[in-house]
Formats: C-alpha cells, sequence, structure tokens
C-alpha cells in the first residue's frame, strides 16, 4: 500500500500552506487540508499502517552548482521564467527548507526504524517489503496553478499518482551537478546518514492543468 502527499508551501499565519493525499485504491476522493498539524497526524497514521509514502514540498528542493563560473546565479533546466534564484524563488526556498525541516522532524520517531528515506525516483513504486518514504519536488505554476494552496498540492499529487509507473518521463528540472537541500534537511532530522546524497537531485514533476475533482476534507 502506498499513499502520496504533497505540500504547498507558504506562510502558516497567513493561511498560505495547503496539502493533499491521494491513494491508488481511491483515485477519485483525495484529501486535503490547511491545516500543517492534521498532515503530520496522517502521516504517521499511515506509517504505523506501513504504507509507503511519497512526500512531495511545493518548492525548490535542490540547487545547481555549475562547473564555470559563468553559469552561476542561473536558474535550473526546465524552470522556464521562475528560476529558484528570483526573489520569489529564493522566499519559497527557504520557508520550504523550514517547513520540510519541520515535518520531517515530527514523523521521524514514527517512521525512522521502517522506513528508506530517498529521493531515487528509481525506488518509486517500491518493489520489496522495506517501506520507503520518497522525496519529490511539485512544480505548479502557469496554467495548472489556482489561489486555492489545497488544490495546488491535490494538483500535484493527483500528476504524480497517475504518472507513478514512469516518473522518468515526465521529470520536468534537471542540473548537471546538485546541492540537495532535502537531503540535507534529511540528515538534519536524523532520517540519513550518508552524506555524499547531499549530491543528489530529485524528482521534479510540473502538472500542464489543475485539478479538477472534489477534494474532501481532512
Amino acid at each position: 500500500m502506498r499513499a502520496i502527499y504533497t505540500c504547498d508551501i507558504g506562510s502558516i499565519r497567513s493561511g498560505n500552506f495547503g496539502w493533499a493525499r491521494c491513494v491508488p485504491e481511491d483515485k477519485a476522493n483525495p484529501t486535503g487540508s490547511t491545516d500543517i498539524s492534521r498532515l503530520v497526524d496522517c502521516l504517521e497514521k499511515d506509517m504505523r499502517n506501513r504504507m509507503n509514502i511519497a512526500l512531495g514540498f511545493e518548492c525548490p528542493l535542490f540547487i545547481p552548482v555549475p562547473l564555470s563560473d559563468n553559469d552561476l546565479c542561473r536558474g535550473r533546466q526546465g524552470e522556464g521564467s521562475r528560476p529558484l534564484f528570483a526573489q520569489a524563488g529564493a522566499t519559497v526556498t527557504t520557508l520550504g527548507i523550514h517547513q520540510a525541516a519541520w515535518i520531517l522532524r515530527k514523523i521521524h520517531p514514527c517512521g525512522a526504524n521502517h522506513f528508506e528515506f530517498t529521493t531515487d525516483l528509481s525506488k518509486w513504486p517500491p518493489s520489496d517489503d522495506r517501506q520507503v518514504l520518497f522525496c519529490w519536488e511539485a512544480f505548479v505554476s502557469g496554467d495548472a496553478h489556482s489561489r486555492d494552496h489545497t488544490r495546488d498540492a491535490a494538483t500535484a499529487a493527483m500528476f504524480f499518482l497517475n504518472n507513478e509507473m514512469h516518473l522518468g518521463t515526465v521529470n520536468a528540472v534537471t542540473t548537471e551537478l546538485s546541492f540537495s537541500l532535502i537531503q540535507a534537511v534529511a540528515l538534519w532530522a536524523g532520517w540519513s546518514t550518508n552524506i555524499m546524497d547531499l549530491h543528489g537531485s530529485t524528482l521534479v514533476i510540473k502538472p500542464n492543468e489543475p485539478y479538477k475533482g472534489m477534494i474532501n476534507s481532512v
């Protein structure tokens, strides 16, 4: 069994954070909320039920480290008009790492003994008995973007679910060399001890249209 989550990063105090969850067995009924504490409760419940978890964050999770100084301060390939080094991108990156660190620290006691933390897209969907916590990046912009943070989260989660058997073909953003921010968070939160993972990137998905169905409140 597995569950797909996405967090639409934004200010908690301003009500600009939202999250959604969907499962393969019930594609028509994603759930969601704007409550980050409720997100942690649902993640912990799924962990106790030994469900594999794909946890996406709608913010940059890795940054490019170019070979040439001429390429410094340039965005990642595939970002288009919304590079991570622009003001909005830099803001959401910082806030996203802040919130990801809080979430991963909170759920660590519940899942650390049973789950493998990974950003390796070849490990999803899982194929063996070991539970996986797979972190990935959502990039919801353009025609797919809405003013509803929970809906944006559902857009990314449903796109992931609909493409989970061929994720490599929908990976939308790449770099030559990467510094993995989410792996740094995993090290800090106790999910990982392998510093070589800091050199990796993550899956980035870019839906091309918004999710238009119902989202059940949690």
